[in-house]
């Protein structure tokens, strides 16, 4: 049998390695003999001799089939080279870098985690560097090596000693089995208790430097000692709060001033290039003037050091005052955000430039002799001294004139007002509200006054929410505004929708100004809306523009919060969608904070401008009737159409008087509408419709009916001559215009040809 094996086999271009037995039909071991029947076997021998020719068939079927499991082929690499074999298994799965050395082989690359819910963020994966010493598979282990530079050092020893403990529990694995384990256990890995681990620092003084010998050329005196304040030393828990206080404000920062043109950040995040406007800077000194822009500089253990300021395109000592004032009300107020001080800085620039003035004059020297003055005599409040004339606080007396008495002028009227202003740390610079025009022009001593700006005229009308609550928002917008309009020509309300405010980024091809038109009477209407941030000092929403109709009221519209946790801007859409008494949650989309807020109440307040350019609305003409109350109307309100009807109506389309439909229509040119209210023809008092008789005056105002009734208006009668009753005058009337006699006759028997 082995040798019909085996002559197979060598016809076989694999040979031994090849996976399948060759045996032919006739190398089978077969029984020349016929097979008798089992169950007539069992009974002519015994149990023994079957159960020892079953086994011996058994042996012999294994032996001939090959019963042995069938084992992978092995490549020539792999049977000449494992180890390169493996290292090139993972080279194919990783594209690493490799380096060879005499003593081994490294392979540095990334392995990215398969699992999708794995809990910590890697970038770029898990940076390793596999080494695999040239005696491996014989006495020789490989290790690993991570390189993470966000990972703390004892997770990475915990990732090393992991990949260790699978290499001594799984010799026999290759080298990508080995790391397909690590990526299974790397979440166990890291979350395993942190490795214990020790930083060394050389214990020098930094401060402490060697004079280098400096040639004596001369023999000057040498200064004073310079004493160096000691540095202080903080905590571990005060760098902690610093750092996360100088995220939170320099997070603020950039959603308040990201948009804003000319704004600009230092790839180190240290310097911050900042535009501001300066309110009434034409009161500044001449060289403060053109500012425009500063630099903030917020160090890296901001709030521990403070932030300090430089102005752009201005020089000299105001702006070194103001650089010197900024960093001194820093020092003071630690608490407030950067945004709150470049407030400050914008608001109080005067204040600050003038201060080198004040301390200049503090600082004279008082050797200086005041000019002499003639002495004055004392009046009624004057004080007059030797040294000079105190300024007089009363009237004072010419004694050439005794009769008139001249009032000095107050001291405080010379004074400029360059009083500092509460600072605002909700929102940048100024508002136009506070900035008010002066109505006297201030000469200056060396020639022509100053220019004074004049502020912009405001007109439309501004939506206010009274009593607003925020909760967990810095700022909230509206984005999309929908109201409740009616007309000013026939009072029928519309509701517009989705109006988009003025200068909107999510839509700047869309026109800012939405038109609609009047479902009755066709008048345009135009709506435009000017937004205007809510905060928690801030209840106006904005300004509206609108002609043609009036607003009655708000429909629910969408808003956009900023985050006061992290200073996120929510997206719009969704947005958070609210009207008057509603209160909206949402959850912030980076800190998942929750934010809500509630609209009690809702005001709309029209401004206007006397001097405005804009032509005044169109008032109604005043109706005059010519009526008044206890006289009858002329012809006691009867008309051409209906001479029983002794009253007017006042139609609710229009809300004009007029006798019936007919008189509406021949002067109106819109379609009439019922009436509600009637004026009564008796006592021309007008009220509520009544469809027989007068609230008021108690007289009937139609023709009263007889008890048949009658067909006429105000009456339950019919026109149907069949069914009109006997009694009545009008069932055998003739018709105007009808043919008498024998006509009637002739145009009967015409018909009926």
């Amino acid at each position: 049998m082995e040798l019909a094996i085996n002559e197979m086999t060598s016809r076989c271009r694999a040979g031994l390695q090849c996976p399948f037995k060759h045996l032919q039909p006739k190398d089978r071991v077969t029984n020349p003999r016929p097979k008798p029947d089992p169950r007539q076997a069992e009974g002519a021998q015994g149990p023994s001799v079957v159960q020892e020719r079953q086994a011996l068939s058994h042996q012999t079927r294994a032996l001939v089939s090959g019963s042995s499991p069938s084992q992978k082929p092995l490549s020539q690499l792999q049977q000449s080279n494992p180890r390169e074999f493996q290292l090139g298994q993972v080279i194919r799965r990783f594209s690493p870098v490799r380096r060879d050395t005499p003593g081994d082989t490294t392979l540095s690359f990334a392995l990215a985690p398969s699992d999708p819910d794995f809990p910590f963020e890697l970038e770029g994966g898990l940076h390793c560097i596999l080494t695999v010493p040239t005696p491996y598979l014989q006495n020789g282990r490989p290790t690993i090596k991570v390189t993470n530079a966000e990972m703390a050092r004892g997770f990475q020893i915990n990732v090393e000693k992991g990949f260790d403990s699978l290499v001594q529990s799984s010799p026999n694995k290759t080298l990508l089995a080995l790391l397909n384990e690590l990526d299974k256990h790397l979440e166990k890995f890291l979350t395993s208790e942190k490795a214990q681990t020790i930083k060394i620092i050389a214990n020098a003084d930094k401060n402490s430097r060697t004079p280098e010998p400096v040639p004596q050329v001369a023999r000057l005196p040498s200064p004073p000692p310079i004493s160096v304040a000691p540095r202080p030393l903080w905590t571990n828990v005060d760098r902690s709060n610093a750092l996360a206080k100088r995220e939170a404000d320099v997070r603020q920062l950039e959603a308040r001033m990201g948009r804003i043109p000319h704004y600009s950040k230092s790839p180190d995040g240290t310097t911050f290039n900042i535009p501001i406007q300066v309110a009434k800077s034409d009161r500044l000194p001449l060289n403060l003037q053109p500012l425009r822009e500063v630099t903030l500089i917020v160090p890296r253990l901001y709030n521990l050091e403070p932030c300090t300021v430089l102005l752009k395109g201005v020089s000299g000592s105001e702006a070194e005052t103001v650089q010197l004032a900024f960093e001194r009300h820093v020092r003071k107020h630690l608490d407030m955000t950067l945004m709150a001080h470049i407030n400050y800085l914008t608001q109080n620039i005067h204040s600050m430039a003038s201060e080198m003035a004040q301390t200049t004059a503090r600082t004279a020297p008082p050797d200086i002799p005041a000019p002499q003055q003639p002495p004055v005599e004392e009046t009624q409040q004057g004080v007059s001294t030797e040294e000079g004339v105190e300024e007089p606080r009363g009237l004072i007396s010419d004694e050439g004139r005794p009769h008139v008495m001249f009032i000095p002028r107050p001291p405080e009227w010379d004074r400029q007002d360059d009083s500092e202003s509460s600072y605002d740390s909700g929102e940048f610079s100024g508002s136009e509200d506070e900035e008010q025009t002066d109505d006297e022009d201030e000469a200056d001593s060396g020639g022509a006054a100053l220019p004074v700006s004049s502020t912009a005229t405001e007109k439309g009308i501004h939506i206010s929410f009274p009593n607003l609550e925020l909760h967990n928002i810095e700022l909230l917008t509206l984005a999309s505004l929908s109201l409740s309009v009616k007309c000013l020509r026939c009072k029928s309300p519309l509701d517009i929708s989705n109006i988009k405010p003025s200068g909107d980024e999510t839509s700047p091809s869309a026109s800012s100004v939405r038109t609609a038109s009047c479902p009755k009477c066709t008048t345009p209407f135009t709506v435009s809306y000017t937004p205007n941030a809510l905060h928690a000092n801030t209840v106006r929403a904005g300004t509206i523009e609108i002609t043609g109709c009036t607003i009655t009221d708000l429909l629910p519209s969408v808003f956009q919060p900023t985050c006061a946790s992290c200073s996120t801007t929510f997206p719009v859409p969704p947005g958070m969608v609210s009207v008057r008494g509603d209160t909206p949650i949402q959850v912030c989309r980076s800190c998942h904070a929750k934010m809500t807020f509630t609209i009690h109440e809702v005001k709309f307040l029209r401004v206007s401008h006397a001097s405005s350019d804009t032509l005044p609305l169109r008032r109604p003409k005043k109706e005059n009737l010519g009526i008044s109350a206890g006289t009858p109307l002329p012809d006691n309100g009867t008309c051409a159409h209906y001479r029983h009807s002794y009253r007017w109506f006042r139609f609710s389309c229009c809300h004009r008087v007029y006798p019936c439909d007919r008189c509406h229509d021949a002067a109106e040119a819109h379609v009439n509408e019922h009436a509600d209210r009637m004026v009564c023809g008796w006592c021309s008092r007008e009220q509520r419709f009544r469809s027989e008789d007068c609230g008021v005056c108690g007289r009937s105002v139609i023709r009263r009916r007889r008890a048949a009734g009658g067909f006429w208006e105000g009456g339950k009668g019919t026109r149907d001559k069949g069914l009109m009753s006997r009694k009545e005058k009008r069932k055998y009337k003739r018709p105007r215009g009808s043919a008498v006699g024998s006509a009637a006759v002739a145009a009967k028997k015409d018909a009926a040809k």
